[in-house]
């Protein structure tokens, strides 16, 4: 067998402080990826809650007679300033606003059209609100919604949930082998399987993109399906890359004497 020269020169002294440096990050690493499981657990848990705002949002009505949490309601406001940036990388469009609560200090438009781009400093305008979302503004005739609205929430919350949770299941592993076996990843080095895995967990935190884009026609919980199913494709076949490769370089048995 051959073995890393540096490996072989390494003094008792060297090798309990890399075993040391092995436990605290191995520790560093399992911790992390507790928190990130956990934070994927907790963003999921809130996912039915927030389809539930999200419904009860397309089926507000305007208030009539006393007002109630749930129904669409006008504040009055008066707007201090717009900020309009159209660059590919970097936009804004962003309505600074002087009112009474929920009315927001600054409220993303999302775009300049139709009013953003017609009002200036002083100008008088009607907030709509619901619960403390600031849902639309508008003045004269004119009305344009807002970015801030419940609608997409149960989608992002869903992705980023899966996508912590890959991230995650792969720190927590990672450490916890690390930190069982420190001395003798010190004086051997790391396993190759860890960098697979490293790659394995990449590709499955990518996938809640795509899932996320069609999470529009699945909804949230079709965002974790299809999750776990492209997951599920992408490590397969990382493996049978990693398999092939290691087979093509794999060293030729010896010639018969």
């Amino acid at each position: 067998m051959v073995h890393d020269r540096h490996v072989l020169t390494r003094t008792p002294r060297s090798l309990r402080r890399r075993a040391l440096c092995h436990r605290a990050w191995g520790a560093g690493a399992a911790l992390l990826g507790i928190t990130m499981v956990l934070a994927a657990g907790i963003g999921l848990a809130t996912v039915p809650d927030l389809m539930d705002d999200e419904q009860a949002f397309h089926t507000a009505r305007p208030c009539s007679g006393t007002v109630v949490a749930d129904c669409l309601r006008e504040v009055q406001a008066t707007v201090r300033g717009t900020v309009i940036r159209d660059r590919a990388k970097d936009s804004e469009h962003t309505l600074k606003l002087a009112g009474p609560r929920p009315v927001p200090d600054e409220l993303d438009m999302g775009s300049s059209e139709p009013l953003l781009e017609r009002l200036k400093a002083g100008d008088m305008v009607t907030v709509t609100v619901w619960r403390d979302y600031a849902t639309a503004v508008s003045k004269d005739d004119l009305t344009q919604r807002s970015a801030d609205t419940p609608e997409g929430e149960p989608l992002i919350a869903a992705s980023v949930a899966v996508a912590l949770l890959s991230g995650g299941l792969f720190a927590a592993l990672a450490g916890g082998i690390v930190l069982a076996r420190a001395p003798t990843y010190a004086a051997q080095g790391l396993p190759g399987f860890l960098v697979l895995r490293g790659k394995q967990a990449l590709g499955s935190a990518l996938c809640a993109i795509p899932a996320g884009v069609f999470g529009t026609w699945t909804g949230p919980w079709g965002v974790v399906v299809l999750w776990a199913v492209l997951s599920g494709a992408v490590c397969g076949l990382m493996r049978r890359l990693e398999s092939r490769r290691a087979g093509r370089h794999a060293r030729p048995p010896d010639p018969p004497r």
